[in-house]
């Protein structure tokens, strides 16, 4: 198994990951000559040196360091000659630094990579929707090391994983395990690129994350959304590996050391006891010794300043969460959950088959009151955001 792990920059993680042979950490500096894949308004700031550093600590620890240059969207920059070299120095820089790997989701910026890096590992980011063989042979053959596979709609394609594993002459497949974005999200393709420009210095700090929102809206209506959602459990790992895929991914950027080191024991142990949703989540950590307060709603909220910060607040965006979660998925329910996708029995007609509705009922405690109110607070922001 191949860990890629998110990093926060902080050298405790470096430390305390060591002895666990992770293969590689990935992160980005909030703002550079490229977009990424998170909201600016989410990621700390890192200065050059602090990066620095903790590039040549990874390093000195036997760990590649993965950069991302995947924002998806780059309003035709990579055209312009002058960008060109200045992306390129920058490139050059991150290689003196010791950064050894690059995921990227724009093609054009793959072939100038391996122009610029030729040695360096380029990996496919999940934010290109690699979904058919003959993507993922479109890319292995514009040079791509490692297929991040598209997360809301092959990561339980066990057939297509397989075929994809079987034909690639060299590449080869990674999962994002982490992850609990709804199936087949349409939103997908919007998202990316909202993201890519929220990345950016151009009005980042306002920046609304709705596809999100519509996504967790659904959920919070549909139960059955967190369990159709693409996530793979720690004791699912050996049947990705049975199928020759050794390399898997855990996010978030943003979270502290204590809960990255979490998701990775649990994922190196190949076993987790307790909520799901504490895994797979990109908000909602709770450190160890924090005591979950009551639910108490603030009164007399109108603006939409309001309205976010009192979701953030609940859901524990870009904060440590202090409230109830609005569910419970108890993971130790879930034993052979997988082997329905394993032996190829989803047909995408959900309505007809109720497999995930029937999961979600056996698997899912849910807190009213807390599911309720978020469903408030998300009806009046889509109210102020589609009102004209």
């Amino acid at each position: 198994m191949k860990i890629s792990l998110a990093t926060n920059f902080e050298d405790d993680l470096i430390d305390k990951i060591m002895p666990f042979g992770v293969y590689e950490v990935y992160g980005r500096f909030k703002e550079d000559i490229l977009s990424g894949g998170r909201p600016n308004n989410s990621i700390p700031e890192i200065s050059k040196n602090k990066f620095e550093q903790h590039v040549k600590k990874v390093r000195e620890a036997k760990i590649n360091f993965n950069y991302l240059l995947n924002g998806a969207c780059t309003s035709n920059l990579e055209q312009d000659k002058n960008w060109q070299s200045e992306f390129r120095n920058f490139i050059l820089y991150l290689r003196k630094t010791g950064v050894n790997a690059f995921t990227v989701t724009n093609p054009f910026i793959l072939i100038l990579l391996k122009k610029i890096y030729p040695e360096c590992v380029c990996r496919v980011s999940t934010f290109a929707c690699v979904n058919s063989l003959q993507k993922a042979l479109y890319w292995e053959n514009m040079g791509a090391d490692i297929i991040c596979v598209d997360f809301v709609s092959a990561n339980r394609d066990f057939a297509l994983l397989a075929k994809m594993v079987e034909h690639l002459k060299k590449a080869k497949i990674e999962i994002l395990v982490t992850n609990s974005c709804i199936k087949d999200c349409p939103y997908i393709h919007t998202h990316v690129n909202c993201i890519s420009h929220a990345s950016t210095k151009c009005k980042a700090n306002t920046y609304i994350d709705w596809c999100l929102f519509k996504c967790q809206y659904k959920q919070l209506c549909n139960t059955e959304e967190y369990i159709k959602s693409p996530w793979v459990r720690p004791e699912d790992i050996q049947f990705y590996e049975n199928i020759g895929i050794e390399h898997f991914k855990i996010t978030e950027r943003g979270f502290p050391t204590e809960i990255l080191v979490k998701r990775l024991m649990a994922y190196k142990n190949r076993h987790y006891e307790g909520n799901l949703l504490d895994l797979i989540q990109g908000h909602g950590y709770r450190l160890e010794g924090t005591k979950e307060q009551p639910l108490n709603r603030k009164k007399d909220i109108n603006s939409m300043s309001d309205l976010l910060e009192e979701l953030y607040r609940v859901r524990g965006f870009n904060r440590e969460r202090t409230m109830p979660s609005h569910c419970y998925i108890d993971n130790s329910k879930l034993q052979n959950f997988i082997q329905f996708f394993i032996n190829n029995k989803c047909t995408g007609d959900c309505e007809k088959c109720g497999y995930c509705k029937r999961i979600a009922n056996n698997v899912i405690t849910e807190n009213e009151t807390v599911k309720n109110y978020l469903i408030e607070l998300y009806e009046r922001i889509e109210q102020k955001l589609f009102t004209l």
